[in-house]
């Protein structure tokens, strides 16, 4: 059996990794996170053009109709160029819950902004207190909570929860920003005072679990991306950096840590491309392989970053240097929907045989 990325989907990595090196170089990305909003109109607007940002959205909503897989092959080219833009939350998870509409209308409205680009969503699953059509309460760690046009919350119940639009002025909605490790992908609290949301629309407990485990596989995704692109840099220095009269990448010790973190990474690759694979086709196996494949696909990501800042040396550690802002990636990813460690015990209480 020959498990790969299909000629399609090699393209289809090519053609955005080939965007992203010409028109999100990391000036570009750094001009992005140190502006006012941190987020681009232009750059969203750019990847709806070539089919990213409505990778899984159905074609008769504009999308391209793909599965995970091809998300994570756009997750993975979007976190090796650190590209300021929350995909995980905006371009995945709030399109696949958002599936769940059964108003044909206003799915084409909500999914033909998602497509273009123009409408940044943000989705918030642990969502506030429910009551009487009202939501009341606060949410932490929301991405794009000052900058999303419209938040996809899930609230209510196991057994009967309901899922919500709410637009980004919603009467009673108070957003703020939080400090976070990445900068270029901000976050915010969200707080409920009393939104009117009517009835909004029913989602079953196994479909709330499958958005949030495809967030996970597409942060894995972003932070092997991260993870390989630091490498990349470190290579490529350690090629050039001279000292006592030699490059650094001639001293044993500099190669041990080089080869040994290419060693960790590349496995992290299959690993993913399979987690991918099961949760499209809907494997048994699928819920636990998706927290799993998280959780070691970010330790994996968090060490190996560290390993290549070290190599830069004390520079490694500064903001001048490029490959901080991988180091602070893969701090996001292995945090964002589950630490490696709730995700381990998450996966033990399945009690799925792999």
């Amino acid at each position: 059996m020959d498990f790969g990325l299909s000629q399609d989907q090699q393209l289809f990595q090519e053609t955005l990794r080939g965007y992203l090196a010409e028109r999100v170089p990391v000036v570009r990305v750094r001009e992005i996170m140190e502006s006012e909003s941190g987020c681009d109109t232009s750059l969203r607007r750019d990847l709806g053009a070539q089919g990213v940002t409505g990778v899984v959205v159905a074609p008769e909503h504009g999308g391209s109709g793909l599965g995970l897989l091809d998300a994570a092959v756009a997750a993975e080219e979007l976190g090796a160029a650190a590209a300021p833009f929350s995909f995980h939350s905006a371009c995945v998870m709030a399109p696949l819950a958002l599936a769940v509409i059964g108003d044909a209308e206003a799915a084409a409205r909500l999914f033909s902004g998602v497509c273009s680009g123009e409408t940044l969503l943000s989705y918030v699953p642990d969502g506030p207190d429910l009551s009487d059509g009202k939501l009341a309460g606060s949410t932490l760690f929301v991405p794009d909570a000052t900058t999303a046009d419209a938040f996809v919350v899930l609230a209510g119940e196991p057994g009967s929860r309901r899922l919500f639009v709410v637009p980004a002025d919603a009467p009673g909605l108070v957003r703020g920003a939080l400090s976070t490790v990445d900068e270029t992908r901000r976050v915010g609290e969200l707080v409920f005072d009393g939104v009117e949301v009517g009835e909004g629309y029913a989602i079953d407990d196994d479909t709330a679990a499958r958005v949030l485990d495809a967030g996970r596989i597409v942060l894995a995704a972003d932070a092997l991306g991260s993870a390989q692109r630091a490498l990349d840099l470190a290579v490529q220095y350690a090629l050039e950096r001279k000292q006592f009269g030699r490059v650094i990448g001639s001293f044993q010790a500099v190669k041990h840590m080089c080869a040994e973190t290419a060693a960790e990474v590349e496995p992290v690759r299959s690993l993913l491309w399979y987690g991918a694979f099961a949760w499209d086709e809907r494997r048994a196996d699928a819920a636990a392989v998706a927290s799993i494949l998280k959780a070691h696909a970010t330790e994996v990501a968090t060490t190996a970053v560290t390993t290549c800042v070290q190599v830069f040396g004390g520079m490694g550690f500064t903001h001048e240097c490029d490959v901080q802002l991988w180091f602070k990636r893969a701090g996001y990813d292995r945090q964002m929907l589950g630490s490696p460690v709730a995700l381990r015990t998450h996966a033990a209480s399945l009690g799925t045989v792999l």
